[in-house]
């Protein structure tokens, strides 16, 4: 049964992505190396998230993606979508489903 409900998430999370995502991304590592390819995020900017205090924080850039698709990101990895590149600077939510990672807009 449990196996079921986690293929069951899995859907979910594709379904969200691929209505509300803003395309797909490759993800660099922090030497510049390809780590990910093909990778649906969505993109977020002054988004309010819970801090680890319970505060919420407004996080300029925020990016989330599927955990299936690229299990964590780096302080210093980058996210490639079209013509814009963003620097991951902290992870602020995974549920083990979803990850989300504060980003800054790279020059």
């Amino acid at each position: 049964m449990a196996g079921l409900f986690a293929a069951l998430i899995d859907e979910m999370d594709a379904a969200i992505t691929a209505s509300l995502g803003d395309g797909t991304a490759d993800y660099l590592d922090t030497a510049g190396l390809p780590a990910a390819s093909g990778v649906e995020v969505m993109i977020d900017r002054e988004a309010q998230h819970a801090g680890a205090d319970g505060m919420f924080v407004v996080v300029p850039i925020s990016i989330s993606w599927r955990k299936a698709q690229l299990a964590t990101a780096t302080r210093g990895g980058r996210f490639v979508v079209c013509t814009n590149s963003y620097i991951v600077e902290d992870i602020i939510a995974d549920d083990g489903h979803m990850v989300t990672a504060a980003c800054m807009e790279a020059p």
